[in-house]
């Protein structure tokens, strides 16, 4: 039995036979706790995510969710039974659903027994205005809030934010990661994200994982990050 509610033990995440991320280690220890990914584009971030939802395989090391394997050398557990949400940068947004159809596709397919409340969720991101809207008719930032509020409605066991807010304007970003928290601490949402934003990383996350040079350079509490670099 593992002590931690999720794990990646030793994994190398690689995409097109290249290797992006080498032997990381990062656990999340309890249920709610939000972790965030943090390094520059281009260095292996969403490689990272998309293996964690199931979208790439692996060839060494384990990645476990609630005592579960979900990749391994053997094992690999299709996306859609892992019960994870991954909320691109792109907007992913069906084109031919209005705004409102789009964050409530996934509402009843949930086995979670979270009561999240949409409209409550919906408010916080300040799209209710766009609801009866079609993906090409509203901005890059309120698509990409929708796509939010959909991952947040299927209420996964892990939460995957994929630079979940590089999308909104600055003025509004604040007050975005401010309800963003309380909404996930609220309920209880396992999230890991993954930002070039070190602000975003150290206000949002309990812990942080530095990666750099095809590695986790430093996965740490935000202050020791910040305070007590481990390399240059």
């Amino acid at each position: 039995m593992s002590k931690n509610f999720f794990e990646i033990k030793n994994v190398t995440f690689s995409i097109g036979g290249k290797n992006k991320v080498n032997d990381a280690n990062i656990s999340i220890k309890n249920e709610g706790d939000i972790i965030c990914i943090l390094g520059p584009s281009g260095i292996g971030k969403t490689t990272m995510l998309r293996t964690i939802a199931g979208l790439e395989k692996i060839n060494n090391g384990k990645i476990i969710l609630k005592d579960k394997v979900l990749s391994s050398d053997k094992i690999h557990i299709e996306p859609e039974k892992r019960n994870i949400a991954l909320s691109f940068q792109e907007n992913s947004l069906f084109p031919h659903y209005s705004v409102d159809k789009n964050i409530h596709l996934g509402v009843k397919k949930s086995p979670s027994n979270k009561n999240l409340d949409s409209k409550e969720i919906i408010k916080i991101l300040n799209i209710d205005n766009i609801l009866g809207k079609y993906p090409h008719q509203i901005s890059a930032g309120e698509a990409q809030r929708a796509s939010l509020a959909r991952s947040l409605i299927s209420q996964p066991d892990l939460l995957l934010l994929d630079e979940p807010l590089s999308n909104v304007d600055q003025s509004f970003k604040e007050d975005i990661q401010v309800a963003l928290k309380q909404l996930l601490n609220k309920n209880k949402i396992t999230t890991i994200v993954v930002t070039h934003d070190s602000y975003e990383a150290f206000y949002l996350g309990s812990k942080c994982a530095l990666v750099l040079d095809n590695e986790v350079k430093q996965f740490d509490d935000p202050y020791n990050v910040y305070h007590f670099p481990n390399s240059v």
